[in-house]
């Protein structure tokens, strides 16, 4: 299917549309378990995640864009604008706010970091993630 907007607030809302439909589906499927990891140092957050293959991931809506570092793995990623991406580590990118969506391909060693001192996880989860997108509902 093909998405047709006149505008990036119109494709969002579109995107936002097919994103909660996939997690309505997805949350009635058996889950996996994805590792977490933090890591602090000056001046950085570094949250660590495992994602297993075949898995289908829907991220969290962060409200900043950021750096992200790929170990290991590759996966096919659909970003907030809708672009389609093959990522095959290692890599580096920059990553814009929004919510991704990716299929797991090859088990993957994904880093989200941030630039911060600090160092309280619920504070973080408050000046990263978007908490009022319906996709915390979900697991």
């Amino acid at each position: 299917m093909n998405l047709v907007a006149n505008t990036s607030q119109e494709l969002n809302t579109i995107l936002g549309q097919k994103v909660d439909a996939l997690l309505a589906q997805v949350q009635v499927m058996p889950q996996v378990e994805c590792p977490e990891e933090n890591f602090f140092g000056p001046n950085v957050y570094i949250k660590q995640v495992t994602m297993p293959a075949g898995a289908v991931i829907i991220g969290k809506a962060h409200k900043i864009d950021h750096l992200c570092s790929m170990v290991s793995g590759r996966m096919i990623l659909i970003d907030s604008n809708g672009d389609k991406k093959e990522l095959v580590a290692p890599m580096t990118f920059m990553a814009p706010k929004g919510r991704k969506v990716a299929y797991i391909v090859e088990t993957v060693v994904f880093q989200n970091i941030f630039s911060t001192d600090e160092t309280d996880l619920e504070k973080l989860e408050n000046m990263i993630i978007d908490n009022s997108d319906s996709l915390l509902e979900g697991k």
